[in-house]
């Protein structure tokens, strides 16, 4: 399947809903921004010492949910995703990373209230393995899944 309307629906949002699980298996949910690649991949900031940064600091299996609030039922849109999430190590990662960011959130460059949080900030990817997309104007519970090939 193409994932031109999954990019263009990720590309039209910039606030997501990841939900994390530790080790006890204690369930944690969180609203970011995200910035998002032509491959799919989301990218944002958080400060490693929250909760879900502690959750995805070896890589972890994370869902995600991105909607728009007050949709009327017959107008409702939104994406379900499953997939793994890491903090980006690599230098090209976090270059992607924070080139696609600032990109999507110039403010970052200039706001100063944001200096020393995003100076403690680092930057986390999310791969998807799958992805579904709702859209109730072609039909209640209209439904289109992609699934990311083995490699």
């Amino acid at each position: 399947m193409s994932t031109t309307r999954f990019l263009t629906f990720l590309q039209a949002h910039n606030t997501l809903s990841l939900a994390t699980i530790d080790a006890n298996g204690q369930p944690h949910a969180c609203a970011l921004f995200y910035a998002c690649g032509p491959d799919l991949t989301l990218y944002f900031l958080s400060d490693p010492r929250t909760t879900h940064a502690q959750h995805l600091k070896d890589g972890a299996h994370v869902a995600v949910t991105i909607e728009n609030n007050n949709q009327h039922w017959q107008e409702i849109q939104g994406l379900q995703m499953h997939g793994v999430a890491y903090p980006c190590s690599e230098p090209d990662e976090e270059e992607i990373a924070r080139l696609l960011y600032r990109q999507r959130f110039p403010m970052i460059d200039w706001v100063e209230m944001l200096a020393v949080p995003l100076h403690r900030a680092r930057y986390y990817k999310i791969v998807p393995t799958w992805m579904r997309l709702i859209d109730n104007r072609k039909g209640f519970g209209h439904k289109e899944e992609w699934r990311r090939e083995p490699q």
